[in-house]
């Protein structure tokens, strides 16, 4: 290998070392600000003042799957699986771009609605109630 290759090749090594640890950090933003939660009786209690308007990703312990939390101007919250009910897939949200699964392309809207197949079922949507200053997610 020459010098040049050598170098190149270290470059690239280290720009995507320096990647890694930022995407762990956004993601932990978008998820409650890296606040732990847990599933307690089949419900997950958030605090209100830690969600911010619009799409809020949550994972909380005792819960097998990602869940999106969308708080919108007219004060409701609706809350949404993101597995796909096609074959389980992963459903990830992009801004501009909707929800949408990793796997086979089923897209949803807003509400969990499918809007393209192959998946012919919403998504999983979640009971949601406001306690004082806690959101209250019935998951059970």
């Amino acid at each position: 290998m020459d010098r040049r290759t050598f170098i190149r090749s270290a470059c690239q090594a280290c720009a995507a070392l320096a990647v890694v640890p930022a995407v762990a950090t956004l993601e932990g933003c978008a998820s409650g600000k890296g606040t732990s939660y847990s599933v307690n009786d089949g419900a997950l209690a958030i605090p209100l003042a830690g969600l911010t308007p619009g799409v809020n990703i949550i994972r909380a312990k005792g819960l097998d799957h990602t869940l999106l939390l969308d708080k919108r101007s007219d004060g409701t919250i609706v809350a949404l699986a993101l597995n796909c009910p096609h074959k389980n897939g992963p459903v990830k949200f992009k801004d501009g771009e909707g929800l949408k699964c990793e796997w086979h392309g089923s897209t949803f809207d807003g509400d969990g609605k499918v809007t393209k197949g192959p998946s012919k079922q919403d998504l999983k949507r979640y009971p949601t109630t406001v306690e004082g200053d806690m959101l209250r997610v019935n998951v059970g």
